[in-house]
C-alpha cells in the first residue's frame, strides 16, 4: 500500500505556524494573506499580525506591509 498523504505542521523556531508542501516547509500566516489578497506578496513586503499573536493567523489579523513599515510598527512597539 503506498503512503497516505498527510497535512504536517510544526511551529518554527521563532515561533510562528508552518506546514509542509511536500518540497520544503512555508508559513501559515503568509499563504492565509495571499489568499485574503488573492496574490502572492511581493518581495519588499511582509505580514504583521495585528494583535502580535504570532499563531493567530486569522485573515482578520494579518497586514501585508512594506518592511519598513512593518519595523517601524514593531518599533512603536505596536
Amino acid at each position: 500500500m503506498g503512503r497516505k498523504n498527510s497535512f504536517r505542521t510544526r511551529i518554527s523556531n521563532s515561533g510562528y505556524a508552518q506546514y509542509n508542501t511536500g518540497s520544503g516547509w512555508k508559513y501559515v500566516h503568509r499563504r492565509v494573506a495571499e489568499k485574503k489578497l488573492g496574490n502572492k506578496i511581493y518581495r519588499g513586503y511582509e505580514v504583521h499580525h495585528i494583535n502580535g499573536d504570532k499563531l493567530d493567523n486569522r485573515p482578520c489579523n494579518l497586514k501585508v506591509l512594506t518592511k519598513k513599515a512593518h519595523r517601524a510598527i514593531h518599533r512603536k512597539g505596536i
